[in-house]
């Protein structure tokens, strides 16, 4: 099974950034999920094979690095491309996402531009 184009995994534990980014992410032609917890974002990844997920970092359950690390394990080659939103930033965090697979930091507040940026890349979105 292979990625839904049209599908992005937005997670956050927190609902005002998660309906900010949602809506953000409305404005292009995809379908929007949404997670507030890592097992329920590993879930949705898995079941429903978004092209990209954009993860909050501090969740209730388990940090974003570790989802994604999930993500990757279940799925692999198939995992979707990921980007890491926080608003936060820790010494060693980049080189933690990075070796999980995660190459892309958006921080709180995501800008429009980053963002519109990042779907065109992830999913043909114009």
């Amino acid at each position: 099974m292979s990625h839904s184009a049209n599908k992005v995994l937005i997670v956050d534990d927190d609902y005002i950034s998660l309906e900010v980014l949602r809506a953000m992410v409305q404005q292009y032609p995809v379908e929007v999920l949404t997670a507030e917890t890592g097992k329920e974002a590993i879930h949705l990844a898995i079941e429903e094979r978004p092209v990209l997920v954009l993860l909050d970092h501090e969740l209730p359950d388990i940090n974003g690095i570790d989802v994604y690390c999930e993500i990757v394990t279940k799925l692999g080659d198939d995992a979707p491309q990921a980007a890491m939103i926080t608003g936060h930033q820790h010494d060693d965090f980049a080189q933690r996402c990075t070796a999980a697979g995660i190459n892309t930091f958006l921080h709180k507040p995501v800008s429009p531009k980053q963002l519109a940026d990042l779907l065109r890349i992830a999913s043909d979105v114009e």
